[in-house]
């Protein structure tokens, strides 16, 4: 670890956190939380608004995800939101240069950017953004009118978080089966069973669900190619039909310019976030090289960065090390199933609509979670960023698509 944060002109050391997704407010909170006003804090993203992509697999049934303006939410922590992206980094002169061409100095930086998202199988429909969501309402759409017998959703090799997969099949069987379609869906995974990260207990559960709903489950598949009317899997292992093909992105890191990084793009850090190899330099959420890409993950990433520069700063913390409890929360038509593991093996616990953690949010962020229940006006014993239909006790109740 350095030595103690200081700043030449006697004011609060200067934080920078670069990105606007849950890692990177979630690093603010914890700064502000821990460190008080020992530090000046500054969130350096474009858009407006937080990006909280865990509940985009809603937006093609119809449900609109709540939004925080993070200028707003910034202001009141008295930290400042600037609308740029960050292009080089400077760590031997603690400066920052953004697309405008301004040099911002720290004395800790964190970079919580996310990852670039890339399709990893041509001709499938890669999930995630506008058109994606618009192209998978299209889908559902020929499936009802009978122009789609058989749906695969197909996990890529390398896939760091697989479970959007998983609920956007139960999502479109929910949909496909309201309307009276029997159009087969089916996941085909690496996995050898289902979200086999959350273990066996975990994974039964799982597969349950994936029956009920009548999804065919194909583990240990590698998909190769898409074909008319199917899909090659890898190594001569057969087809399977598929008239569409859905799936999730592949990623890559940042390869920020200035920070040492792997590969494939992604800035090693330590137990503490620290990126190896520069000074006073963080990274949390997918920028880092963590196995798992994970919003929950990312933001005990971001609490472990926050406890080392806090402590750094002179405040009573101790800097804990990130060490990784994986929850998941799976969204279905009715109430969501929880799942949670321990990443370091000493323990797995599961369970289906009965809350793990609280407050029980799609992101279980420590700060986060009550901090977006605080600004959209929720009360604490609800899932505030959640849809009616997913709050626990609530009623299922029948997802629209298109215009019908």
């Amino acid at each position: 670890m350095s030595d103690r944060l200081h700043r030449p002109d006697g004011k609060p050391p200067r934080v920078l956190t670069v990105g606007g997704g849950v890692a990177a407010l979630e690093a603010v909170l914890a700064l502000r939380a821990l460190a008080g006003k020992r530090l000046e804090l500054e969130l350096i993203a474009p858009d407006r608004d937080l990006r909280y992509p865990p509940l985009e697999v809603v937006e093609p049934f119809g449900l609109t995800p709540p939004t925080i303006d993070l200028t707003v939410a910034l202001a009141s922590l008295e930290a400042i939101h600037r609308r740029e992206t960050v292009t080089v980094v400077d760590p031997l002169q603690r400066v920052v240069q953004t697309s405008s061409g301004a040099l911002l100095p720290y004395e800790a930086l964190v970079i919580a950017v996310g990852a670039r998202a890339l399709p990893p199988v041509e001709g499938a429909l890669t999930f995630g953004g506008t058109v994606a969501t618009r192209e998978l309402q299209q889908l559902i759409e020929d499936g009802i009118c009978g122009r789609v017998e058989h749906i695969l959703f197909a996990l890529p090799a390398g896939t760091a978080w697989p479970l959007p997969l998983y609920e956007l099949a139960l999502l479109t069987v929910h949909r496909l089966r309201s309307r009276g379609v029997m159009t087969q869906v089916a996941i085909a995974t690496p996995e050898r069973v289902p979200l086999e990260l959350f273990g066996g207990r975990a994974s039964g559960h799982v597969r349950e669900q994936l029956a009920v709903a009548g999804i065919a489950f194909h583990g240990g598949i590698h998909v190769d190619r898409i074909l008319r009317s199917e899909v090659a899997i890898e190594s001569g292992g057969g087809r399977l039909p598929a008239d569409r093909v859905v799936t999730l992105p592949s990623l890559r890191g940042p390869a920020l310019a200035g920070l040492p990084h792997d590969r494939e793009g992604f800035l090693p850090v330590d137990r503490h976030g620290a990126v190896i190899g520069v000074h006073d330099v963080y990274a949390a959420g997918d920028a880092a090289d963590h196995a798992v890409k994970q919003g929950g993950l990312a933001t005990q990433q971001a609490d472990a960065i926050a406890s080392a520069i806090a402590a750094r700063a002179g405040a009573a913390v101790t800097a804990e090390p990130y060490r990784g409890v994986l929850r998941g929360m799976l969204l279905n038509a009715g109430d969501p199933t929880y799942l949670e593991a321990d990443r370091e093996g000493a323990g797995v616990t599961t369970g289906g609509p009965t809350p793990l953690w609280w407050p029980p949010a799609k992101v279980a962020g420590r700060y986060l979670a009550p901090f977006i229940g605080q600004r959209l006006g929720a009360p604490a014993t609800a899932e505030p960023d959640l849809p009616p239909m997913w709050r626990a006790g609530s009623v299922p109740c029948e997802i629209a698509v298109g215009t019908d």
